[in-house]
Order: structure tokens, then C-alpha cells, then sequence
């Protein structure tokens, strides 16, 4: 998600029933006549999350890509060149979302099997891939921060502070590794269900194999000796950027079917590479460092319809969620989908789109 980046996956449904329940919690108060004889009925004490919301879902993804990875790779050591690749993602998730006084706290966590056209370490005949992958995103709503409703306007139901911190590792032939940081302002715009939008810088830290240099052998990419140097073991350490997070829940009228919406953009962060990494790898030309790793406008969108099956099957809202979606993920992980390697070398695995189905269920 890179909500990323891979985005806010899998969560929507929480995070819209959530927000329902927090707006109808948020209004709660009480008192007790103090001049009344009458006995007065104990008011339970609210409690310290006004929503607590955990749940488990499981999403099939038909047309799956992994940027750099050619065609065939399940066959073929390092894939066909010139070739591409989509394979199946079988994704196992697990999202906690809470409301309290302050603010809201939504935890994410996914398991990605690959299929075999993206082995395990690149060796072909292996099981697919596997990633974990992971974010939590807080806010800090200032109506409730300041004790007032000065942030309910006529365009904002609130504003908020923002913090995201993503994570993430799979054992593929590139052998990726991120971590993100991305503090930033949310607002809740004043629309019909839950609208969020939130503005923030970035800023990211990976390791990829397709930047290493060395012998050419299996499992280094970047075929050839360093130019100088070396060698380059693929630590990048990018430009601070920003990030657009939005995420959508509509309702349907008449309907148990909710439309749900995610759209991240994250802005081009440089190539991540100092001028050791430069010395090292070559820097340019055709082939070049900066050419193979300057990184480009990166836009997940993630729209889909669930539908609340328990409602529809035993009159039981909230509890067991189906759903259907298309994802469309342009230059995946910043990656420049001009350049050779995404182009060339592994071409269209730099874009994804892919239809998917799944099922969420919510502990209660």
C-alpha cells in the first residue's frame, strides 16, 4: 500500500462501519436531574475506545505483477527478458480499526502468496513468493483536541493530524524491502458518508537487488562488475516527497451494497542513490543508475462493492462481508515504467490491474 503504498488494502469495511458508529458515539452525553427524588438509573461509563472493530479477510487477486520480474521465471532462471509477468496473489489480511476520545488508530497486516511465475528467491520450480507487508495510520482530530467545533465547516466535518508508518519484506528473486514514514493533516469532508482526504510529506527507505552490482551471476541483476567502488549491496535512501490519501464509503441506498473508494498518489522521491552508490553502479547512460532508478509519480487507486452478506442472509449487520473489486496501480512502488528494465527487460510489470474477490469476516 504502499498506502501505500500496497496499499490501504482490505480495510475499508472497518473503517466505514467504524466511522458510522464514532459520528452516532460522538454526540453521546448525559446528566441526571439533581433536584429529583426519583431513583436515577447508573449511566454505564463510555468506554475507552467508542468503537472497536477487528476482523479477517482473505482476497484473490487474478493479474498480480511484481516490478523487474521477467516472464517465465518460474521456469527459467531470472525469467525471459523481454518478456512479461502477471501471476495469481492469494492475500490473507488481518485490520484493527478503533475510535477514542482523540482520534482513531487503524492497524493493518497482510500475508501475499504468489504464484509460481514469481518463485521463491528467483529459483525456479519453488513455491511462489510470500510478503508481509504492514501500516498503521492515527489521527488526531483538532474538534476533539481543542474541545470545540470550530473545524465543522461548511466544507469539513473535522480536521485531524495524520500519521502513517508502513513496512514490508518478500523473499522474490529482487528480494524487496521498504519502510515509510508520512505525517501529514486529514480532513473529513462535510459529504454524504465518509469522505477522507489527507495531505502528507513522505519519505522512504528500501532495499532492492536490481540495484546491486557484482559478478554476474544468478541473483544479481545488475549484470557486470561495479564500475568502481563497489560493491553495491541496493540500499536506497530517498528524497523527501509527499503523499494524497483518500478513501471513500458510500452507502447505497435501499441496498446492503457499499461503494468504497481508496486513491494514494505519492510523488517522485529521486533515486535513492548517494554518490557512493554512484561511484559503484554508473550512473548514466542508457543503462545508467539514474536512468534504472529515478523514480516517477506513483498512483494506486483500489475501488470495489461489498456487500454485507450476514445482513442480507440472517438479518445480522456488521459481522460477514463480501466483495468484488479492480485495482489499477500505475508506476508500482515509484518504479518508472519507461525505463529499460520495466520496459525492456520485464515489460508492463511496472503497472498492475487486476480484478479481485473477498470476503471479510468482523470478530464481534
Amino acid at each position: 500500500m504502499q498506502m501505500n503504498t500496497k496499499g490501504t488494502k482490505n480495510c475499508a469495511k472497518s473503517v466505514a462501519l467504524a466511522a458510522a458508529l464514532a459520528a452516532a458515539t460522538m454526540g453521546y452525553a448525559h446528566a441526571a436531574d439533581c433536584c429529583s427524588t426519583m431513583p436515577v438509573k447508573a449511566v454505564p461509563a463510555v468506554p475507552f475506545f467508542f468503537v472497536n472493530d477487528t476482523s479477517v479477510s482473505f482476497t484473490w487477486f487474478a493479474n498480480a505483477t511484481d516490478p523487474g520480474v521477467s516472464g517465465n521465471a518460474g521456469t527459467v532462471p531470472g525469467g525471459v527478458a523481454g518478456t512479461g509477468m502477471t501471476t495469481d496473489r492469494f492475500q490473507f489480511s488481518i485490520d484493527h480499526f478503533d475510535v477514542w476520545q482523540y482520534g482513531t488508530n487503524l492497524i493493518h497486516g497482510e500475508f501475499n502468496q504468489y504464484g509460481t511465475n514469481d518463485p521463491s528467491n528467483g529459483i525456479p520450480g519453488a513455491n511462489g513468493a510470500r510478503e508481509f507487508f504492514g501500516f498503521w495510520t492515527g489521527t488526531l482530530g483538532w474538534n476533539e483536541l481543542s474541545g470545540t467545533k470550530m473545524f465543522s465547516t461548511l466544507l469539513t466535518k473535522d480536521v485531524s493530524f495524520m500519521l502513517n508508518l508502513t513496512g514490508g519484506v518478500e523473499n522474490n528473486f529482487l528480494s524487496p524491502e521498504t519502510s515509510q514514514i508520512a505525517p501529514g493533516v486529514q480532513f473529513t469532508l462535510n459529504l454524504p458518508g465518509t469522505v477522507n482526504v489527507g495531505i502528507t510529506a513522505y519519505k522512504e527507505w528500501s532495499h532492492n537487488s536490481f540495484d546491486s552490482c557484482g559478478p554476474a551471476t544468478f541473483g544479481v541483476a545488475f549484470s557486470g562488475t561495479c564500475v568502481s567502488g563497489g560493491p553495491f549491496g541496493g540500499n536506497r535512501d530517498f528524497e523527501w516527497s509527499w503523499k494524497f490519501f483518500s478513501f471513500i464509503s458510500e452507502p447505497l441506498p435501499g441496498t446492503a451494497v457499499t461503494f468504497l473508494n481508496v486513491l494514494n498518489v505519492t510523488g517522485p522521491k529521486g533515486t535513492g542513490l548517494s554518490t557512493a552508490n554512484c561511484l559503484a553502479l554508473g550512473c548514466f547512460g542508457s543503462d545508467g543508475a539514474f536512468q534504472t532508478n529515478e523514480t516517477k509519480s506513483e498512483v494506486f487507486e483500489d475501488t470495489r462493492l461489498s456487500l454485507d452478506t450476514s445482513k442480507v442472509l440472517w438479518g445480522k449487520p456488521g459481522i460477514w462481508d463480501t466483495y468484488v473489486g479492480y485495482r489499477y496501480w500505475y508506476n508500482k512502488f515509484g518504479t518508472n515504467h519507461d525505463a529499460a528494465l520495466f520496459s525492456q527487460i520485464a515489460p508492463g510489470t511496472s503497472i498492475e490491474s487486476t480484478a479481485y474477490v473477498g470476503t471479510t469476516y468482523h470478530f464481534k
